[in-house]
């Protein structure tokens, strides 16, 4: 095994585990993406939870709700789990506003996941932080 989508693919996760600490983070999570997307594959997915399973942090959570809501949303329950990590995502980091604006997406989906109440409560906490953030203010 020579790459880190191979690893992945094959769902050898400690191998994948040594490429990845090869990147950055940012890096690393746009490689998963296109994995999961061009070859519309879940083992990234997997990865992730592997690496959730080792280390609980919402950027492996946030990680995990971009890869189910945008690359392989086409799943059935894609955007309920999806919409499930965004969420631990945003508990285990509460001052992130970063993530609370990636919950909002949530609201704005057909499949609503995320209601009307809690996209209000969201929205009025990130105004009071920040009055002129676009992602708060869509919501009505």
């Amino acid at each position: 095994m020579s790459t880190l989508t191979e690893a992945i693919t094959l769902g050898d996760f400690a191998k994948a585990k040594q490429f990845a600490a090869q990147y950055d983070l940012k890096t690393l999570e746009d490689e998963l993406f296109l994995l999961a997307y061009d070859e519309g594959s879940i083992a990234p997915y997997g990865f992730v939870c592997a690496m959730l399973i080792e280390k609980e942090t919402s950027r492996w959570h946030y990680i995990a709700s971009i890869l189910l809501s945008m690359a392989i949303n086409h799943l059935d329950g894609a955007y309920f789990t999806a919409f499930y990590h965004a969420k631990r995502a945003s508990e285990l980091s509460p001052d992130d506003s970063s993530y609370k604006e990636a919950l909002l997406f949530y609201y704005e989906i057909p499949e609503q996941p995320l209601s009307r109440e809690e996209a209000l409560k969201i929205a009025t906490e990130m105004l009071r932080e920040d009055p002129k953030n676009k992602a708060a203010k869509r919501i009505k």
